[in-house]
C-alpha cells in the first residue's frame, strides 16, 4: 500500500494543486464580475446625477430670470408693457431658455379695484379685455404683461391664475415664504385643445415699495403681483438632453408615481425582450415641489459597458492552472535533474564569488593608488564607516580609534564645522549635492585640506544613507596660496605706477598739455584705454585678494530692495546707451526688505547689467525682475544675447575664466567679475545662480533672505 501511495503521490499532489488553483480562479472571476457590476452601477448612477444636476441648474437659471424681472419692478416706480418687453427681448428666450413658453407678470387685484383695473387696461388699447374666468372671488389676479406677447400666448392675457387650485397653491406658498415657488403639474392655458402637454409654473412675488414684509399678513397686504415663468416639461427636457448624452430611459413625476402625475417619459415605447439591469430613483426638491425621477438603463448603455474581463480571467486562470500543474508534475518527477541543476548553480556561484573578490581587490588597489578614501553614513543611527585610507587622510589610527559621527566633526576645523554640517543636511534634504572642501586637524595639531563628494542613497523615495569619497588637496591649496600671494604682491606693486601712467595719459589725451597731431592722439588714446583696462584688472585682483583673505568688511543694514534696483539701473544706463540696449524693470507689487550693504549690492547689479548689455543684441531689452521665492528675494537680469554652451556653464564662476569664442574675446573683460560677484553675494548670506540657452540668451540672479 505504501509503495502504491509513493508511486501515485505525484499524481495526487498534482490533482490537489489543480483543484486548489481552479477554486481560486473561480473565486477571482466571481469577484471581478461583482466589481464590474458595481462599476457599471456607479456609471449609471453618475448619469442619473448628471441629469438631476442639469434639471436643478436649468431651474436655477429660470429663477435668476425671475429675479431679474422682479428687480425691474423694484427699481422703478412703475413698469409699462413696453419696458417689460424691452427688458426681456434681448434675452432671446427661445434660444437661450428652451422650454419656456411665457415669461409674464400678473397683477394682484382686490375685488373693489376690479372695475377700475379693467377700465385701465382697456384704455391701453385692449377694449375687449376682461379678467377670466368671470365670477366673484375674494381676490383676483390678471396676466397683463408677457413675453412673447403674440400668437397663442394671447390666450393667457387677462387669465386669473389664482382662480385655479394648483396655481393658487404655488402662488400662496411664494407669498407665505417670500421665495420662488414651483407649481404642480398643470396644462398651460395657451395649449390648444386636444394637443396638450404637461407643464409647470414658477412664481416670484412682487411687493409694493417701502412696506414692511416681516410677517405673512404684511406680505399679503403689500402684494403687488407676481412675475412668473410657464414652461412645457417636454421642451425643457429636450433642451437639457441636447447638452447631455444619456444612455438610459427615465420618467419624471410630480410627487408620486402615477399616470396623472407623470411629467415626462423619455421612451414611451419599451424595447421588447429587454429587462434593465440597473435602476435608480431620485427625489428632487425644487422650489417647494418634489419631483421624482425614475431611471432604468437601456440596451445601448449595458452593451457599451458589458465587460468580459471576468470570463477572460476565468479562461486565463484555467489555462495557467493547468500549465502550473503540468510544470509541478514535471518538477516532482525530475528531482534528480533539479538537484543536478542546483549543484551546477552552486558551483557557478562559487566561481562568481571568486571573481567578485578579485574585482574588489582590484578596486581597492585602484583606490589606494589614487590616494582616495571611501566613507558611508547611515541616517537611521548615524553609523559612520571608513575604509583604511580615510584614517590616513584624517591622521588617525584605525586600530585604536573608535569612529563615530561626532568624532568625525571633532576632526573638522572649528571654522568649517558648521558649514560642513549644513551642507550634509542640505544634501540629505535634496536641496543641493554634496561637493565640498574643508580643513581637518590631525592629532599633532597640523592642518590639512581635504575635498569630499558624496551621493544620497534612496529606498522607497526616502534617503537612508550617504556614500562618498575623500582625497587630500593640501598641496593644491598651498599652490593656490602661493599664486594668490604672488598676484596680490604684483598687483600692489603695479598699482601705484599704473595710476601715475593713467593720469599722465589722460592729461595728454584731453589736450591739457599741448595740441597733439591726430596720429599721436590716436596712439595715446589706445594706450590710455589699455591702461584703464589694466587698472580695472588690478582692482579686480585686489578685490578678489581681499575677499579670499577675509579682509573686505561688509556693513549690512536692512533696507528695501526695489530702490537699490532702481538706483543700479540708473547708474548703469549710460553703459546701456553705449551698447545700444535698454534696461527695463519688470513691474511688481513686491518690495521686500533684505539685509545687505548697498555699495556691494550695487557692485553685484553693475556686473550683472554690464554683462547683459555687453552680450545682448543691439536695440533689445534687458529685463530686470524682482520675485519672492521661498522667503528669498530674487533679483534676475535677463538678456537675449548669445547664451552659453555646457562647457562654459561648468566654469562660469571660476576666476579668470572667459568663454572661448571670438565674440566674447571681442567684448573684453577680466574674467574676475562673476567670481567676485559670487563671493560678495555669499558673504551677504545670499545665493547666486544662472540659466542659459545657447543662441537665446542668459539669466543671472542673486537671492537674499527676506527680513520681516
Amino acid at each position: 500500500m505504501d509503495k502504491w501511495f509513493q508511486s501515485k503521490s505525484s499524481e495526487l499532489l498534482t490533482g490537489l494543486l489543480l483543484s486548489f488553483l481552479l477554486a481560486i480562479t473561480f473565486i477571482i472571476a466571481l469577484a471581478m464580475q461583482g466589481q464590474s457590476s458595481r462599476y457599471v452601477q456607479l456609471a449609471f448612477d453618475s448619469q442619473v446625477e448628471q441629469l438631476v444636476q442639469s434639471i436643478e441648474l436649468r431651474m436655477r437659471d429660470h429663477e435668476q430670470l425671475l429675479l431679474g424681472a422682479k428687480g425691474l419692478f423694484d427699481a422703478s416706480d412703475s413698469v409699462s408693457r413696453e419696458e417689460f418687453n424691452r427688458y426681456l427681448a434681448p434675452l432671446d428666450l427661445k434660444r437661450n431658455y428652451p422650454g419656456i413658453q411665457i415669461v409674464g407678470y400678473t397683477q394682484w387685484i382686490k375685488p373693489q379695484e376690479l372695475d377700475q383695473f379693467t377700465q385701465m387696461v382697456r384704455a391701453q388699447g385692449f377694449p375687449q379685455f376682461n379678467v377670466r374666468p368671470a365670477g366673484e372671488r375674494d381676490y383676483y389676479s390678471a396676466i397683463i404683461y408677457m413675453e412673447p406677447f403674440a400668437d397663442r400666448n394671447m390666450a393667457a392675457f387677462g387669465f386669473d391664475m389664482f382662480s385655479e387650485s394648483v396655481r393658487r397653491q404655488a402662488m400662496s406658498a411664494a407669498v407665505i415664504d417670500n421665495h420662488t415657488r414651483l407649481s404642480g403639474k398643470v396644462v398651460l392655458v395657451q395649449e390648444k385643445a386636444g394637443n396638450t402637454y404637461p407643464g409647470a409654473l414658477l412664481y416670484l412675488p412682487v411687493f409694493k415699495k417701502n412696506l414692511p414684509l416681516d410677517t405673512e399678513a404684511r406680505r399679503w397686504s403689500a402684494l403687488q403681483g407676481f412675475v412668473y415663468i410657464g414652461f412645457r416639461i417636454e421642451d425643457l427636457m429636450k433642451g437639457i438632453l441636447q447638452q447631455n448624452r444619456l444612455d438610459m430611459r427615465f420618467r419624471l413625476y410630480a410627487g408620486s408615481v402615477s399616470a396623472d402625475q407623470r411629467l415626462y417619459d423619455s421612451t414611451p415605447s419599451v424595447e421588447p425582450r429587454f429587462t434593465p439591469a440597473y435602476k435608480n430613483s431620485r427625489h428632487m426638491d425644487l422650489y417647494g415641489q418634489s419631483w421624482l425621477l425614475e431611471s432604468v438603463s437601456d440596451k445601448a448603455f449595458e452593451t457599451a459597458r458589458t465587460s468580459n474581463r471576468a470570463l477572460i480571467a476565468l479562461c486565463f486562470g484555467v489555462v495557467v492552472s493547468v500549465l502550473l500543474c503540468a510544470i509541478f508534475y514535471v518538477i516532482v518527477n525530475q528531482r534528480q535533474r533539479a538537484l543536478a541543476l542546483a549543484s551546477a548553480i552552486t558551483a557557478d556561484m562559487r566561481v562568481k564569488n571568486v571573481e567578485l573578490k578579485h574585482s574588489q581587490e582590484r578596486f581597492e588597489l585602484a583606490l589606494e593608488s589614487s590616494a582616495m578614501g571611501i566613507w558611508s553614513l547611515q541616517f537611521a543611527d548615524n553609523a559612520l564607516q571608513w575604509d583604511s585610507y580615510m584614517y590616513v587622510l584624517f591622521g588617525l589610527s584605525g586600530d585604536n580609534t573608535k569612529l563615530t559621527y561626532d568624532r568625525f566633526f571633532m576632526c573638522v576645523h572649528s571654522d568649517d564645522r558648521q558649514r560642513v554640517f549644513e551642507e550634509i543636511a542640505q544634501a540629505i534634504e535634496g536641496k543641493k549635492g554634496y561637493d565640498t572642501e574643508y580643513r581637518v586637524v590631525w592629532p599633532d595639531h597640523s592642518i590639512h585640506y581635504v575635498a569630499s563628494r558624496a551621493k544620497i542613497i534612496y529606498e522607497a523615495n526616502e534617503a537612508v544613507s550617504m556614500i562618498g569619497t575623500c582625497w587630500d588637496i593640501s598641496e593644491r591649496k598651498r599652490l593656490d596660496k602661493v599664486k594668490t600671494e604672488f598676484v596680490s604682491t604684483v598687483s600692489h606693486e603695479l598699482r601705484t605706477p599704473l595710476t601715475a601712467i593713467t593720469g599722465a595719459l589722460g592729461l595728454a589725451v584731453s589736450g591739457a598739455l599741448c595740441v597733439l597731431p591726430d596720429n599721436a592722439k590716436q596712439v595715446l588714446d589706445i594706450a590710455y584705454k589699455n591702461a584703464q583696462r589694466l587698472k580695472l584688472l588690478i582692482n579686480d585682483l585686489l578685490d578678489m585678494d581681499k575677499l579670499l583673505a577675509g579682509k573686505l568688511e561688509f556693513h549690512c543694514e536692512v533696507q528695501l530692495i526695489m530702490p537699490l534696483i532702481e538706483r543700479a539701473v540708473t547708474e548703469n544706463r549710460a553703459y546701456a546707451d553705449q551698447m545700444q540696449v535698454r534696461f527695463v524693470i519688470v513691474p511688481t507689487e513686491s518690495d521686500p526688505r533684505i539685509n545687505v550693504e548697498d555699495i556691494r549690492f550695487l557692485q553685484v547689479m553693475a556686473n550683472f547689467l554690464s554683462n547683459a548689455a555687453k552680450f545682448s543684441k543691439p536695440d533689445s531689452d534687458v529685463l530686470v525682475k524682482l520675485e519672492v521665492i521661498d522667503q528669498y528675494a530674487r533679483v534676475s537680469v535677463v538678456d537675449t544675447g548669445v547664451g552659453m554652451d555646457d562647457e562654459s556653464k561648468s566654469h562660469m564662476f571660476e576666476k579668470f575664466y572667459q568663454a572661448d569664442s571670438s565674440d566674447t574675446r571681442k567684448k573684453g573683460g577680466t574674467g574676475l567679475g562673476l567670481a567676485i560677484t559670487k563671493e560678495i553675494v555669499e558673504r551677504m548670506n545670499g545665493r547666486i545662480g544662472f540659466s542659459s540657452v545657447l543662441g537665446e540668451g542668459s539669466t543671472f540672479y542673486a537671492e537674499f533672505p527676506i527680513v520681516n
